[in-house]
Protein backbone atom coordinates (compact mmCIF):
# COMPACT_ATOMS: atom_id res chain seq x y z
CA UNK A 1 0.00 0.00 0.00
CA UNK A 2 2.63 2.21 -1.36
CA UNK A 3 0.05 5.37 -1.20
CA UNK A 4 -0.60 4.75 2.69
CA UNK A 5 3.48 5.08 3.47
CA UNK A 6 3.46 8.38 1.24
CA UNK A 7 0.60 9.79 2.99
CA UNK A 8 2.07 9.42 6.36
CA UNK A 9 5.38 10.70 5.41
CA UNK A 10 3.39 13.80 3.88
CA UNK A 11 1.27 13.99 7.25
CA UNK A 12 4.11 13.64 9.92
CA UNK A 13 6.54 16.05 7.82
CA UNK A 14 9.46 13.84 9.26
CA UNK A 15 10.31 11.72 5.96
CA UNK A 16 10.46 8.53 5.84
CA UNK A 17 13.66 7.14 7.35
CA UNK A 18 15.15 4.22 9.09
CA UNK A 19 13.87 3.83 12.53
CA UNK A 20 17.19 5.55 15.15
CA UNK A 21 18.02 3.40 17.53
CA UNK A 22 17.90 5.79 20.43
CA UNK A 23 15.09 8.25 21.33
CA UNK A 24 17.62 11.56 20.54
CA UNK A 25 14.80 13.63 19.78
CA UNK A 26 10.87 14.42 21.33
CA UNK A 27 10.24 12.81 17.85
CA UNK A 28 12.35 9.85 18.40
CA UNK A 29 11.51 6.44 19.95
CA UNK A 30 13.15 2.84 20.59
CA UNK A 31 10.55 0.17 20.35
CA UNK A 32 11.71 -2.87 22.49
CA UNK A 33 9.60 -6.44 22.68
CA UNK A 34 8.53 -8.35 26.39
CA UNK A 35 11.95 -9.48 26.30
CA UNK A 36 13.67 -6.26 26.06
CA UNK A 37 14.35 -6.59 22.22
CA UNK A 38 14.64 -4.16 19.82
CA UNK A 39 11.98 -3.92 16.73
CA UNK A 40 11.80 -1.92 14.09
CA UNK A 41 8.48 -0.72 13.15
CA UNK A 42 7.79 -3.21 10.46
CA UNK A 43 8.94 -5.95 12.18
CA UNK A 44 6.28 -5.51 15.05
CA UNK A 45 3.73 -5.17 12.74
CA UNK A 46 4.61 -8.80 10.80
CA UNK A 47 4.59 -9.64 15.29
CA UNK A 48 1.23 -8.01 15.58
CA UNK A 49 -0.98 -9.38 12.87
CA UNK A 50 -1.98 -12.68 15.13
CA UNK A 51 -3.15 -10.09 17.78
CA UNK A 52 -7.05 -9.55 17.88
CA UNK A 53 -6.15 -5.91 19.67
CA UNK A 54 -3.32 -4.26 19.81
CA UNK A 55 -3.51 -1.30 22.74
CA UNK A 56 -0.82 1.22 22.30
CA UNK A 57 -0.31 3.51 25.07
CA UNK A 58 0.16 7.12 24.90
CA UNK A 59 1.12 9.88 27.01
CA UNK A 60 -1.06 12.45 25.64
CA UNK A 61 0.40 15.30 23.82
CA UNK A 62 4.07 13.52 23.19
CA UNK A 63 5.02 13.95 20.01
CA UNK A 64 7.14 10.78 19.90
CA UNK A 65 4.79 8.51 20.92
CA UNK A 66 1.60 9.89 18.42
CA UNK A 67 4.53 9.29 15.65
CA UNK A 68 5.06 6.24 16.68
CA UNK A 69 1.31 5.47 16.70
CA UNK A 70 0.91 6.78 13.39
CA UNK A 71 4.18 4.44 12.05
CA UNK A 72 2.52 1.14 13.72
CA UNK A 73 -1.28 1.71 12.13
CA UNK A 74 0.56 2.54 8.68
CA UNK A 75 2.60 -0.66 9.19
CA UNK A 76 -0.16 -2.42 10.37
CA UNK A 77 -2.26 -1.37 7.52
CA UNK A 78 0.29 -3.63 4.85
CA UNK A 79 -0.44 -6.59 6.63
CA UNK A 80 -3.52 -8.97 5.29
CA UNK A 81 -5.79 -9.14 7.63
CA UNK A 82 -8.20 -6.64 7.65
CA UNK A 83 -8.77 -4.45 11.19
CA UNK A 84 -10.24 -1.22 12.65
CA UNK A 85 -8.98 1.52 14.81
CA UNK A 86 -10.42 2.18 17.86
CA UNK A 87 -9.49 5.73 19.96
CA UNK A 88 -10.29 6.76 23.71
CA UNK A 89 -10.46 10.33 22.47
CA UNK A 90 -13.64 9.53 20.86
CA UNK A 91 -16.63 8.99 22.51
CA UNK A 92 -19.64 6.60 21.33
CA UNK A 93 -22.30 9.68 21.19
CA UNK A 94 -20.12 11.02 18.29
CA UNK A 95 -19.70 7.89 16.15
CA UNK A 96 -22.10 9.05 13.31
CA UNK A 97 -20.07 11.91 13.52
CA UNK A 98 -16.62 9.79 12.93
CA UNK A 99 -18.50 7.72 10.55
CA UNK A 100 -19.79 10.80 8.27
CA UNK A 101 -16.30 12.12 7.83
CA UNK A 102 -15.21 8.98 7.45
CA UNK A 103 -17.56 8.75 4.53
CA UNK A 104 -16.28 11.80 3.00
CA UNK A 105 -19.62 13.48 4.18
CA UNK A 106 -18.04 16.41 6.18
CA UNK A 107 -15.13 18.69 6.26
CA UNK A 108 -12.29 18.65 8.94
CA UNK A 109 -13.40 21.89 10.72
CA UNK A 110 -16.95 19.89 10.76
CA UNK A 111 -15.71 16.99 11.77
CA UNK A 112 -13.61 18.60 14.76
CA UNK A 113 -16.55 20.70 16.41
CA UNK A 114 -19.37 17.81 15.31
CA UNK A 115 -17.45 14.78 16.98
CA UNK A 116 -16.24 16.81 19.84
CA UNK A 117 -12.21 16.35 18.71
CA UNK A 118 -9.47 16.39 21.66
CA UNK A 119 -8.18 20.13 21.30
CA UNK A 120 -4.79 18.44 20.23
CA UNK A 121 -6.76 16.50 17.71
CA UNK A 122 -4.92 18.43 14.80
CA UNK A 123 -1.24 17.95 15.19
CA UNK A 124 -1.82 14.55 17.44
CA UNK A 125 -4.42 12.47 16.07
CA UNK A 126 -4.94 13.71 12.42
CA UNK A 127 -2.19 11.51 10.88
CA UNK A 128 -4.51 8.51 12.36
CA UNK A 129 -7.78 9.15 11.21
CA UNK A 130 -6.43 10.06 7.88
CA UNK A 131 -4.57 6.76 7.68
CA UNK A 132 -7.94 5.12 8.53
CA UNK A 133 -9.62 7.14 6.23
CA UNK A 134 -7.34 6.71 2.89
CA UNK A 135 -7.20 3.15 3.54
CA UNK A 136 -11.30 2.67 4.02
CA UNK A 137 -11.06 0.77 7.59
CA UNK A 138 -13.36 1.60 10.06
CA UNK A 139 -12.77 3.67 13.31
CA UNK A 140 -14.40 2.69 16.52
CA UNK A 141 -15.49 6.29 18.68
CA UNK A 142 -14.41 4.02 21.77
CA UNK A 143 -15.22 5.93 24.52
CA UNK A 144 -17.74 7.19 26.81
CA UNK A 145 -18.87 10.85 27.10
CA UNK A 146 -17.38 13.05 29.62
CA UNK A 147 -20.35 14.73 30.91
CA UNK A 148 -22.09 11.34 31.64
CA UNK A 149 -18.61 10.41 33.23
CA UNK A 150 -18.27 13.10 35.28
CA UNK A 151 -21.66 12.91 36.60
CA UNK A 152 -20.92 9.21 38.25
CA UNK A 153 -17.90 11.05 39.66
CA UNK A 154 -20.28 13.24 41.14
CA UNK A 155 -23.25 11.17 41.83
CA UNK A 156 -22.39 7.18 41.65
CA UNK A 157 -22.90 4.68 39.61
CA UNK A 158 -26.40 4.33 40.21
CA UNK A 159 -26.37 7.54 37.74
CA UNK A 160 -26.80 5.61 34.69
CA UNK A 161 -30.01 4.18 35.75
CA UNK A 162 -31.40 8.04 35.39
CA UNK A 163 -30.49 7.92 31.62
CA UNK A 164 -32.87 7.40 29.11
CA UNK A 165 -32.08 4.00 26.67
CA UNK A 166 -30.35 6.26 24.27
CA UNK A 167 -28.04 7.79 26.49
CA UNK A 168 -27.66 4.80 29.03
CA UNK A 169 -25.97 2.54 25.50
CA UNK A 170 -22.85 5.54 25.35
CA UNK A 171 -21.57 3.92 28.43
CA UNK A 172 -21.02 0.18 29.32
CA UNK A 173 -23.88 -2.21 30.56
CA UNK A 174 -21.41 -3.35 33.78
CA UNK A 175 -18.91 -1.20 35.56
CA UNK A 176 -15.97 -3.40 37.47
CA UNK A 177 -16.38 -2.21 40.41
CA UNK A 178 -14.46 -5.05 42.63
CA UNK A 179 -11.86 -4.20 44.86
CA UNK A 180 -9.29 -5.48 42.15
CA UNK A 181 -5.75 -4.60 41.02
CA UNK A 182 -6.58 -1.93 39.29
CA UNK A 183 -8.88 0.41 42.14
CA UNK A 184 -6.06 -0.84 44.23
CA UNK A 185 -3.48 1.49 41.95
CA UNK A 186 -6.48 4.22 41.12
CA UNK A 187 -7.50 4.83 44.77
CA UNK A 188 -3.35 5.02 45.59
CA UNK A 189 -3.43 8.16 42.99
CA UNK A 190 -3.31 11.55 44.59
CA UNK A 191 -4.30 14.94 42.44
CA UNK A 192 -3.92 18.04 44.10
CA UNK A 193 -2.46 15.96 47.20
CA UNK A 194 -6.61 14.07 47.29
CA UNK A 195 -7.23 10.50 47.40
CA UNK A 196 -9.69 9.48 45.33
CA UNK A 197 -13.56 9.13 46.18
CA UNK A 198 -15.41 5.33 45.74
CA UNK A 199 -17.63 7.57 43.13
CA UNK A 200 -14.52 8.55 41.21
CA UNK A 201 -13.16 5.19 40.61
CA UNK A 202 -16.77 4.62 39.15
CA UNK A 203 -16.15 7.17 36.96
CA UNK A 204 -12.93 6.37 36.07
CA UNK A 205 -13.50 2.50 35.23
CA UNK A 206 -16.37 3.43 33.07
CA UNK A 207 -14.46 4.97 30.83
CA UNK A 208 -12.19 1.64 30.92
CA UNK A 209 -15.38 -0.62 30.78
CA UNK A 210 -16.86 1.68 27.82
CA UNK A 211 -13.26 1.12 26.03
CA UNK A 212 -13.27 -2.49 26.02
CA UNK A 213 -16.96 -3.11 25.64
CA UNK A 214 -16.60 -0.98 22.57
CA UNK A 215 -14.24 -3.31 21.02
CA UNK A 216 -15.75 -6.78 22.43
CA UNK A 217 -18.59 -5.73 20.96
CA UNK A 218 -17.08 -4.85 17.29
CA UNK A 219 -14.68 -8.41 17.81
CA UNK A 220 -18.13 -10.54 18.07
CA UNK A 221 -19.35 -8.70 14.71
CA UNK A 222 -16.10 -8.73 13.00
CA UNK A 223 -13.91 -12.05 14.30
CA UNK A 224 -11.31 -11.83 11.55
CA UNK A 225 -10.43 -8.33 12.25
CA UNK A 226 -8.00 -6.99 15.07
CA UNK A 227 -8.13 -3.66 16.40
CA UNK A 228 -5.52 -1.11 17.40
CA UNK A 229 -6.54 0.99 20.30
CA UNK A 230 -4.86 4.74 21.18
CA UNK A 231 -5.51 5.06 24.96
CA UNK A 232 -3.82 6.74 27.95
CA UNK A 233 -0.93 4.65 29.17
CA UNK A 234 -2.36 4.47 32.78
CA UNK A 235 -5.29 2.06 31.54
CA UNK A 236 -3.31 -0.71 30.13
CA UNK A 237 -0.40 -0.06 33.06
CA UNK A 238 0.65 -3.64 34.21
CA UNK A 239 -2.16 -5.23 32.42
CA UNK A 240 -4.69 -3.87 34.23
CA UNK A 241 -7.63 -1.01 33.38
CA UNK A 242 -9.11 -1.54 30.07
CA UNK A 243 -6.71 -4.51 29.19
CA UNK A 244 -8.06 -6.18 31.82
CA UNK A 245 -11.71 -5.49 31.19
CA UNK A 246 -11.42 -6.40 27.60
CA UNK A 247 -9.95 -9.95 29.27
CA UNK A 248 -13.06 -10.69 31.68
CA UNK A 249 -15.45 -10.09 28.86
CA UNK A 250 -13.67 -11.96 25.66
CA UNK A 251 -11.13 -14.68 27.62
CA UNK A 252 -9.67 -15.64 25.00
CA UNK A 253 -8.91 -12.72 23.21
CA UNK A 254 -5.12 -12.15 21.99
CA UNK A 255 -4.02 -8.61 23.67
CA UNK A 256 -0.80 -7.39 22.82
CA UNK A 257 0.34 -3.98 24.69
CA UNK A 258 2.48 -1.20 24.21
CA UNK A 259 3.86 0.86 27.25
CA UNK A 260 5.44 4.45 26.87
CA UNK A 261 8.66 4.33 29.17
CA UNK A 262 10.44 7.69 29.95
CA UNK A 263 14.10 7.62 30.80
CA UNK A 264 14.45 7.79 34.36
CA UNK A 265 11.92 4.69 34.20
CA UNK A 266 11.64 0.89 34.37
CA UNK A 267 10.72 -1.09 31.48
CA UNK A 268 6.79 -2.68 32.56
CA UNK A 269 7.28 -6.55 32.94
CA UNK A 270 5.99 -8.75 30.34
CA UNK A 271 4.20 -9.21 28.55
CA UNK A 272 3.89 -5.57 27.97
CA UNK A 273 6.28 -3.95 25.17
CA UNK A 274 7.72 -1.09 26.03
CA UNK A 275 8.29 2.25 23.85
CA UNK A 276 11.33 3.98 25.06
CA UNK A 277 10.92 8.23 24.58
CA UNK A 278 12.48 11.26 25.95
CA UNK A 279 10.89 13.12 28.74
CA UNK A 280 8.67 16.08 28.25
CA UNK A 281 9.88 19.06 29.97
CA UNK A 282 8.62 20.01 33.27
CA UNK A 283 5.02 21.55 33.35
CA UNK A 284 6.24 24.00 36.23
CA UNK A 285 9.37 23.99 38.73
CA UNK A 286 9.28 23.55 42.12
CA UNK A 287 7.17 26.21 44.42
CA UNK A 288 5.33 27.37 41.02
CA UNK A 289 1.39 27.00 41.57
CA UNK A 290 -0.58 23.62 40.45
CA UNK A 291 -3.46 24.38 37.63
CA UNK A 292 -6.64 25.41 39.35
CA UNK A 293 -9.14 22.85 39.74
CA UNK A 294 -12.39 23.17 37.67
CA UNK A 295 -14.98 23.35 40.33
CA UNK A 296 -17.82 23.66 37.85
CA UNK A 297 -20.31 21.60 38.47
CA UNK A 298 -21.72 18.93 36.12
CA UNK A 299 -25.69 19.15 34.63
CA UNK A 300 -26.87 15.95 35.89
CA UNK A 301 -30.16 14.61 35.19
Amino acid sequence: MRYISMLLCTLLLAGCQAQPQAADTLYDYQLLDDKGRPLSVAEAAQRLTDADVIMVGELHGHTGVHRFQAELLAALLNQPRPMALAMEQFTRDHQPEVNAYLAGKIGEDAFIEQANAWPSYRHDYRPLVELAKAAGIEMIAANAPRNIVRCIGKLGPDYLNRLPDNERGWVAKQLTLDEDDYKIRFMATRFHGHAPSENQFAAQTSWDDTMAESMALYLTEHPEHNIMLTVGRFHIADGLGTAQRLQQRMPGVKMALIYPVLPDEARPAAPLWSLQVQALPAPRLAGEPLPAINMATPECR
